[in-house]
C-alpha cells in the first residue's frame, strides 16, 4: 500500500476477551513498531532532568515503555486484584503488546526536580513536546496498519494512574500520553473476543468545514483574526498555574 493508503485504512479496534487469549504471535515484528518512532518530528529537546535520566541523554520529549503478553497479563491480573471495573483487564487479556508511551514536560524550575503526578506548565514547549509524541504514537500506529495489526490508542484509564507507574517503574514527572495496545491479525474471526471500532470513525467529515484555503489578508487594524500560540495555550486558565492533563 502506498502511504495514503495506509493512512486512510487506520481504524480504531478495541478488543476484549475475557480470559486471556495464547494464540501464536510475532513477537519481533511487534517490538520493530517501536523503533517507526524514532522518524517523528520534534522541535524541541527533553529537558537535561529527562535526558540525564538516559545513558545516551536521547533528546527525545517522548519515552515508551513495551509490555509484551506476558506482562499484559500480569498486569492484567494485578488490576484485577485491585477491583478494577474498567475494561482495561479485558483489553490486556486480548493484546499481543502494549505500549506505554510517555512524554517529558518541561518545567520553568527544572532544579526543584519536581515530581508532581500529570502537572505540567501551560507552555509552548510542552504543547510541542505532546504534539511530538503524538506523532511518535501516529508513526508507530501506521507501521502496525501497514502489517495488519490491529490497534487502540487508549488514554489509560487505570494505566496512568501513579500505583500503575510504580508497578512498571515509569518516572512520576513524566506524563502519559497514549497506552497503545496490538492486537492478533484477523481478531475479528475469533470467536473469544469482542471487537469495537472507534466511536467517531463515521462521523469523519472530511475537512469539509475544518479545512479552509485562505484567499486574501485581512489588512484592517480594527480586526483580529489569529491568536498567538502563548495566548492560545492560556486561553481560559491562570497562566501562573499549572494544567493538570
Amino acid at each position: 500500500m502506498s502511504i495514503k493508503e495506509i493512512i486512510a485504512s487506520r481504524k480504531t479496534s478495541k478488543v476484549l476477551a475475557k480470559s486471556p487469549l495464547e494464540d501464536d504471535f510475532d513477537k519481533v515484528l511487534l517490538e520493530s513498531l517501536v523503533h517507526a518512532a524514532a522518524y517523528a518530528p520534534f522541535h524541541y529537546s527533553a529537558s537535561s532532568i529527562h535526558r540525564e535520566k538516559l545513558p545516551d541523554q536521547a533528546p527525545e520529549p517522548w519515552r515508551i515503555y513495551v509490555l509484551d503478553r506476558t506482562i499484559c497479563r500480569e498486569v492484567r491480573k494485578w488490576l484485577i486484584g485491585q477491583n478494577e471495573k474498567s475494561k482495561i483487564p479485558e483489553m490486556l487479556a486480548a493484546a499481543d503488546m502494549l505500549l506505554q508511551i510517555t512524554w517529558c514536560p518541561t518545567r520553568e524550575d527544572e532544579a526543584t526536580g519536581s515530581n508532581e503526578f500529570e502537572e505540567f506548565e501551560a507552555s509552548q514547549t510542552n504543547m510541542e513536546h505532546i504534539a511530538a509524541t503524538a506523532s511518535a504514537i501516529q508513526n508507530i500506529i501506521l507501521v502496525a496498519t501497514e502489517n495488519e495489526i490491529p490497534s487502540y490508542w487508549s488514554s489509560g484509564g487505570p494505566l496512568r494512574k501513579k500505583e500503575t507507574f510504580d508497578l512498571l517503574g515509569i518516572p512520576h514527572d513524566e506524563i502519559l500520553l497514549g497506552a497503545v495496545f496490538f492486537f492478533p491479525r484477523n481478531i475479528d474471526q475469533n470467536q473469544k473476543v469482542t471487537t469495537f471500532p472507534g466511536k467517531l470513525h463515521d462521523r469523519r467529515s472530511f475537512g469539509r468545514t475544518w479545512c479552509q484555503w485562505i484567499k486574501e489578508l485581512n489588512t484592517s487594524s480594527n480586526k483580529t483574526t489569529t491568536l498567538k500560540v502563548d495566548a492560545i495555550v492560556r486561553m481560559g486558565r491562570n497562566s501562573k498555574s499549572p494544567h493538570k492533563y
